[in-house]
């Protein structure tokens, strides 16, 4: 076992395999640029001549990376077959193969299968909704309208199921765009019941942005000490202290917009609960003002800029902790024979294998205790999949303009959903749950080239000590670095999910107008598009933007 890290053929695989590797990276951002800058027919060609079509483990990310390209070229067959397509998979993966690969200790992750982190899984029922959606706005028929108030429902199932197997808990236990996003698909039906759900799904809403809202920082100026304040409640059974909850603007936006929402509502279809609601909510003037106007009938959505981009963070272990995991019995005898001790001031002393000054675990917001493990000693570094820092969201106005060019309306955009931040909470949850097994796993690893390296070194001391411990070095370098091309981070993602989503809702008569937004105080406006308002019922209207 421990020859078969020196095997120049097995070393050779893994340089093919690291090229491979590389050139579908070097693909899948040149696909999200194209993607990003509009450049619809240049992604299409990319993707299709990419190494993720041909990549069977790659199979959902294919499909969603896929849907959401249909969806933006308007090919919304496609696009609906795509994302049903990789729902499916979703439900395979998730209960079939999911808790067997957590029992594995010896999969390593870019080598598997690719499951979609918890967002990623979730936001398949976003524009799956949102492909029914659009094909309902073409050809009103009442089917895809019911195809994508379904698709609700089955995101809300599916974030009770990640609530019920979920270990330990997480804080994205559900999402502010399932709610808002969900209700307004279900007022788009103009039936009554589905009305009494989409106020349900607003309440929500509204009680998910007070309590979840204060981990993310668009929300909260003092988001780590809520985070730490959510963890310890959620491992207690009780609820973060309210004093390390600072809103910003874009939470007293949205939940003026929740306000809005539930009170119109609340109006429309239970109007004795009216002043009590009120009173309960105590909504802003202007709050109360638009809700005395006729109600909404455009719902306008945001999506704005790209995710940022996963990748492989370095993280330190130490080695002592992982001499009791090695099971090849030739390395075993050998660790006997020399003792632990021997080996790891050897591998400190003449391989060089001190902690590095990489960003240790501890540094994350979850699990200081779980993962604060001692590398004062002999260590190695490896590699997990952590999200890039988004860039700060701005606080953006929605401007509506006639057919003159002149502002008919203008109200805040309130963002509904960071993503960024959503996937930094789930990928710094999943650091916690998998530094252990995966540190123990490639510093055993690591063992074995050291006890490989040692042997070497002792073969040759009769030579003088500068040689041996050169070929020592040699052997292990020769090694590390296929361990290192086995262990890299699985930075695999849906790399053209939106950054944010934002929405607004307001009342427009039948005619054409054009969609401009800008940030707030600022008035240099930039336009999106165009919509026509027809005069009956309640449409949603979708935009991209970048503001970088």
């Amino acid at each position: 076992m421990v020859k078969s890290f020196l095997n120049p053929l097995f070393l050779s695989l893994l340089l093919i395999l690291g090229a491979c590797a590389s050139k579908s990276k070097d693909q899948m951002k040149a696909f999200r640029e194209a993607y990003g800058l509009g450049e619809l027919d240049k992604a299409a060609e990319i993707l299709k001549a990419s190494e993720l079509k041909k990549d069977k483990k790659s199979e959902l990310l294919w499909h969603l990376e896929q849907g959401t390209l249909q969806l933006a070229q308007d090919k919304l067959d496609a696009a609906i077959a795509s994302f049903q397509t990789a729902l499916d998979l979703i439900d395979q993966l998730y209960t079939k193969k999911l808790s067997a690969k957590a029992a594995s200790f010896l999969i390593n992750d870019a080598a598997d299968v690719f499951y979609g982190a918890s967002y990623e899984r979730s936001y398949a029922h976003y524009f799956l909704a949102k492909s029914y959606y659009a094909r309902f706005q073409k050809t009103q028929a009442r089917l895809d309208l019911q195809g994508a108030r379904a698709t609700i429902l089955a995101w809300d199932s599916y974030f009770s199921e990640l609530q019920r197997s979920a270990a330990p808990k997480t804080i994205y236990q559900t999402d502010l765009m399932l709610k808002v996003f969900g209700a307004e698909i279900h007022e788009v039906s103009e039936i009554r019941a589905d009305k009494q759900i989409a106020l349900q799904l607003y309440k929500d809403a509204l009680n998910i942005l007070d309590s979840m809202g204060g981990a993310f920082e668009v929300f909260n100026s003092k988001s780590s000490n809520y985070v730490k304040d959510y963890e310890k409640a959620l491992a207690e059974g009780s609820q973060p202290s309210s004093k390390s909850y600072s809103p910003t603007v874009a939470k007293q936006d949205l939940t003026n917009f929740l306000h809005y929402k539930i009170l119109a509502l609340t109006r429309e279809i239970r109007s004795t609960d009216f002043s009590l609601q009120v009173k309960a909510l105590k909504p802003l003037p202007e709050v109360l003002k638009k809700v005395n106007e006729p109600k909404g009938n455009v719902v306008i959505v945001l999506e704005e800029g790209l995710i940022p981009q996963k990748v492989g963070k370095p993280f330190n272990f130490g080695l002592q902790g992982a001499i009791d995991s090695v099971d090849s019995p030739g390395a075993k005898a050998f660790i006997a024979s020399v003792g632990s001790a021997v080996l790891t001031s050897f591998a400190m002393n003449t391989l060089g294998m001190g902690p590095s000054s990489f960003q240790d675990s501890g540094s994350f917001a979850f699990g200081y205790e779980t993962t604060r493990l001692g590398v004062n000693q002999a260590a190695i570094s490896f590699e997990l999949p952590m999200i890039e820092k988004s860039p700060k969201l701005k606080d953006l106005e929605i401007f509506i303009l006639d057919s003159k060019g002149a502002m008919v309306k203008h109200e805040p955009l309130a963002v509904i959903s960071e993503n960024g931040e959503i996937a930094k909470i789930v990928l710094e949850e999943d650091v916690v749950s998998r530094y252990i097994k995966t540190g123990t796993r490639v510093a055993v690893k690591h063992i074995l080239a050291i006890v490989a390296a040692m042997q070497v070194h002792n073969n040759l001391k009769k030579n003088g000590a500068f040689i041996a411990g050169a070929a020592a070095m040699a052997t292990y370098i020769g090694a590390s670095k296929g361990i290192a091309a086995m262990e890299k981070a699985d930075t695999r993602h849906w790399t053209t999910l939106p950054g944010a989503l934002r929405m607004t809702e307001l009342n427009l008569s039948a005619g054409t107008y054009q969609v401009a937004v800008a940030i707030k105080g600022d008035g240099n406006q930039k336009i999106l598009g165009n919509i026509q308002v027809n005069g009956s019922g309640k449409a949603i209207h979708t935009f991209k933007f970048n503001a970088h």
